[in-house]
């Protein structure tokens, strides 16, 4: 029985998207109405392109009337109105890079993820995935990048809709960090009920194999977001797919956005998971470790002198140093994925190394000695001031299951280099929850959200969502959440949800399937 999540056959190949171009419309793009409707439309939010001259009635001609000021209802005062951006989507990577002058924007600080090596590694490796970006374009060098996947039947199942409604395949593959408790243990059967077709194909936005569903732009303005999303989803409705997701929304306005305007759509928004997040305030590691309680700093110590009388030696590789190790790190990542049912499988994981590598990222790997044998390794990426925690592996066998190996390669040799370079944040990911809100970190809320093609069963679908939603929160140990205390605070609970973070209890040991 397999236990990886890339199992699925190769398809026959299917024809080419339609790419789609949308050109600026104006904000009431609606077809113009005829006889009286036209003279009472004249009067609506967007008035009349010209009104008409008043003649003057009696003997005394009137003083010249001031002239009127811009149309301020619902579109906004003219002069001052944002024209939509020309959105193009279902592109393919080379398009979307052409469409964006040659490389991801940066000015919202994307992440590794969402960067071109990693993206086409992305499609080279993963079986199904067909490229379906967006570009926006607003003119003036404001534009937008939002990448997208399309998947018929049977994709990864960290990469199919259905998991987000608490449904497994029958083989037993689990979706990385999934909940199975008992609220959901007939969500399979139901899922099902409502046959594939209510599900595929099937756009995933986002990264599938950076667990991130991620728009990038180069100017700070989240309605940029508003306009792809107000291209993407007719133009997937019309090329026949099925189902939308954003499975991995972190905090940000750009995912805020995001998921706001896909529920416009008919989009059902839930609660996924949680990230872990340091920011380090202090000026050295020393000064961070000592502003941690004593009994965080003990464990911490402990810790480290499990590592260090674990008969292992432990150095640091980076960049072009790592090719020659990528063979044994994919090995050994593999081989975490599989205890943990973690979605990548070898070919995704050597394929993205080797990517990061020939790309010149700044990439870098912990990795443990025992011996002659590389026995465990830590990958990470860092981009501009932040630093990822993607992967890291283990040979238990070598290492026995509580070496204390772990938390020096994935956290504290790591976070003392951090400080050592001027690295501002460290995320860390989900998984090994326990050690990591010890050293500090925080939890940061991750949403999916779900939109199906047929109306009719979006609160079937709606309700599922929810319902593995909370499951997820319960077997993370989710507590209450705390009530917001501003106004935009419960307008944006209102809207998404919730945005409060809660600690969580631990749901993998060492690493676990998603960090």
């Amino acid at each position: 029985m397999s236990t990886t999540c890339c199992s699925t056959t190769a398809e026959e190949p299917a024809p080419a998207l339609p790419v789609v171009e949308t050109p600026s419309s104006g904000c009431c793009s609606i077809p113009e109405p005829a006889g009286k409707a036209a003279e009472e439309e004249a009067s609506s939010c967007c008035g009349t392109e010209k009104p008409e001259p008043v003649e003057a009635s009696g003997c005394c001609d009137a003083p010249a009337a001031e002239p009127e000021p811009a149309a301020s209802g619902c579109c906004g005062p003219q002069e001052e109105r944002a024209e939509p951006a020309e959105v193009r989507t279902g592109l393919s990577l080379d398009d979307a890079i052409a469409a964006l002058g040659g490389g991801v924007p940066q000015a919202t600080d994307p992440t590794p993820y969402a960067q071109v090596d990693w993206l086409r590694a992305t499609e080279a490796s993963l079986q199904g995935a067909k490229a379906w970006h967006t570009v926006a374009d607003r003119g003036e060098g404001d534009i937008a990048f939002l990448p997208g996947y399309v998947f018929d039947v049977d994709p990864i199942v960290d990469a199919d809709p259905r998991t987000l409604l608490g449904w497994q395949p029958k083989d037993g593959t689990s979706a990385c960090c999934s909940a199975t408790t008992s609220c959901c243990e007939s969500a399979t059967d139901a899922v099902e009920a409502l046959g594939t077709d209510a599900f595929f194909p099937s756009l995933l936005l986002g990264s599938p194999l950076g667990y991130r569903s991620e728009a990038t732009a180069s100017v700070e303005d989240p309605l940029l977001v508003a306009d792809l999303v107000d291209r993407v989803v007719p133009a997937a409705m019309e090329a026949g797919i099925r189902s939308i997701t954003a499975p991995w929304l972190h905090d940000s306005a750009y995912s805020d956005v995001l998921a706001l305007a896909l529920q416009a759509y008919g989009g059902d928004i839930a609660f996924h998971g949680e990230n872990n997040l340091l920011d380090l305030q202090h000026d050295s590691y020393d000064a961070y470790l000592a502003s941690l309680p004593s009994r965080k700093r003990r464990r911490v110590k402990e810790d480290r002198e499990r590592a260090d009388d674990s008969g292992t030696r432990i150095e640091r590789k980076d960049r072009e140093e790592l090719r020659p190790l990528i063979g044994r790190i994919t090995e050994l990542v593999t081989q975490n994925r599989q205890k943990y049912e973690g979605g990548e499988d070898e070919a995704h994981i050597g394929a993205l190394l080797t990517a990061l590598v020939e790309g010149g990222a700044d990439i870098r790997a912990y990795l443990v000695h025992k011996d002659d044998a590389v026995v465990a390794a830590s990958v990470m990426v860092r981009r501009g001031k932040r630093l990822f925690v993607k992967w890291a592996g283990f040979d238990y066998e070598a290492l026995g299951e509580r070496s204390g190996v772990y938390f020096e390669i994935a956290l504290d040799r790591p976070l003392r280099d951090a400080f050592a370079e001027g690295i501002t944040a460290i995320e860390a990911g989900p998984g090994a929850d326990e050690a990591k809100r010890l050293r500090g970190f925080r939890p940061g809320q991750i949403r999916s959200v779900v939109l199906v093609a047929d109306s009719t069963l979006r609160p079937k679908v709606a309700e599922l969502h929810a319902a593995y939603g909370q499951a997820r929160r319960e077997t993370l140990g989710a507590a209450g959440e705390a009530a917001p205390t501003t106004a935009i605070g419960r307008l944006k609970a209102k809207l998404l949800g919730s945005t409060a973070y809660e600690p969580i209890k631990p749901l993998q040991p060492e690493g676990g399937c998603c960090g």
